[in-house]
């Protein structure tokens, strides 16, 4: 029936009823649930990239110290007790299940919640009836434009999450509005502008900020094929994961802990047992040598980043299999895909990611022509749109020694094909099967 009404509805008049009807339904859920955020210290995270990761590290960080937390991100839910992964399909969920959530971390008393919060999600609303006491700024770039008209609109919907911080009322067992933020972001000043009683900031980049209250300094101290140190306020981590990026969403959940009273000592000896996320620079193991590496990298920064973490690891070749969404999604990152792989691939295979409405071979073609732009390398490449077939040629072709990295999908549970057909798909247990047929096959 919804998708009926989309049909007949011009998408101009939806993208002004969006926030009126999830606003209406965020308010109503948050009273039949019996206003659960009214009882937990409610943390929410926004940006480009990195919210689910601190998201995670930060409830990692809040449990290991005692204060029992649960969080909702894109990759999972995790009430207090059980971890689902999360295959609604939304980075953040609609104001139902969101509202259901929080009730039932109140059920397993847990004191506080994280949310991770999108665009999207703020811009329609989904947000409301929950009292945030913490709001936190992990960065911003060029993303979701066509979707939201310009980046002027994208960047006053992410700011939906701090502007009511100074005007809703504070709780009594928590009686203070927080905001936190990147700075090395050239964005970190604005969200930082708004209201709050305290505001915090971490800096790689030993950048001053006025608007803080609170700076805390970190720095890189050493980085990995596996793993990357760095420091934060002297004290040193160390993180069991690919990626400098890490190390940043790392610093910024110790900092957002610390002022909420964990020591960094307590922080640091958290994280060293911090494990990789479902899809977000997962490694798939294999018998054949080769590197097989699962991320979601759905935005260039993110995707940019995954390439410049499997680089360090040493290889003889890096194989990249990735594609692009469709729909409303942004059309111009098709081309920056394909020049980003370039600058960095050996070997391309374009695939099909959530096609929607769109046409599969134009998106191959634009992302095709972003490698073709690219003047300082041109790596080979083919395109095979359907998805498994993409991924088991890569790992039949993988050598030892060689990388295989595949992104767009991660952890998400499904895959949107031509004509909005949407099919069951874990990435990671799709590469499982087609390396067990590998196997099979040389084995025979």
């Amino acid at each position: 029936m919804l998708d009926f009404v989309k049909k007949l509805v011009p998408e101009t008049a939806l993208k002004r009823i969006r926030p009126w009807y999830h606003g209406f339904l965020a308010r109503f859920s948050a009273a039949y649930f019996g206003r659960p955020g009214e009882r937990l210290i409610v943390v929410g995270i926004t940006g480009t990239a990195g919210k689910s990761t601190t998201s995670a590290m930060l409830s990692r960080i809040l449990n290991f110290a005692g204060l029992r937390t649960g969080y909702v991100s894109t990759v999972n839910f995790f009430d207090g007790q059980t971890d689902h992964i999360n295959k609604h399909g939304l980075s953040m969920p609609n104001e139902v299940t969101l509202q259901r959530n929080l009730r039932d971390m109140v059920k397993n008393k847990c004191r506080a919640a994280i949310i991770e919060c999108t665009s999207e999600g703020l811009e329609q609303n989904r947000h409301l009836g929950i009292n945030f006491d913490v709001a936190m700024f992990t960065n911003l770039s060029r993303a979701h434009l066509e979707s939201h008209g310009s980046f002027g609109n994208y960047k006053e919907a992410k700011a939906k999450l701090f502007l009511p911080l100074g005007k809703s009322p504070k709780k009594t067992f928590f009686p203070e509005k927080i905001i936190g933020a990147n700075l090395d972001d050239q964005m970190a000043g604005y969200f930082l502008s708004f209201h709050a009683d305290k505001k915090f900031g971490v800096t790689f980049n030993n950048v001053q900020a006025r608007l803080a209250n609170q700076v805390f300094k970190a720095a890189l101290t050493g980085q990995q094929a596996d793993s990357c140190g760095f420091e934060v306020s002297g004290v040193p981590f160390r993180l069991n994961l690919l990626g400098s990026f890490n190390a940043q969403n790392a610093a910024l959940a110790a900092a957002c802990a610390a002022v909420l009273g964990v020591d960094l000592q307590k922080s640091a000896e958290a994280l060293r047992g911090f494990k990789t996320m479902p899809g977000r620079m997962e490694e798939v193991a294999n018998q054949k040598g080769f590197h097989v590496i699962v991320d979601y990298g759905c935005e260039p920064v993110s995707f940019k980043a995954a390439l410049e973490s499997v680089s360090l690891i040493p290889h003889s070749r890096l194989i990249h299999v990735f594609g692009s969404t469709g729909g409303h999604r942004d059309i111009a990152k098709r081309f920056e895909f394909g020049k980003i792989s370039a600058g960095f691939a050996d070997e391309i295979i374009i695939t099909n990611d959530d096609v929607y409405d769109s046409d599969p071979q134009a998106i191959a073609k634009n992302i095709e022509l972003g490698i073709r732009n690219y003047e300082l390398r041109k790596p080979k490449y083919e395109i095979i749109l359907d998805r498994r077939e993409a991924i088991a040629k890569a790992l039949s072709i993988a050598q030892q020694n060689d990388i295989v990295l595949i992104t767009g999908k991660g952890s998400e549970q499904f895959l949107v094909l031509p004509e909005n057909k949407r099919i069951d798909w874990d990435e990671v247990v799709v590469v499982r099967e087609e390396l067990a047929k590998l196997t099979s096959v040389a084995s025979s």
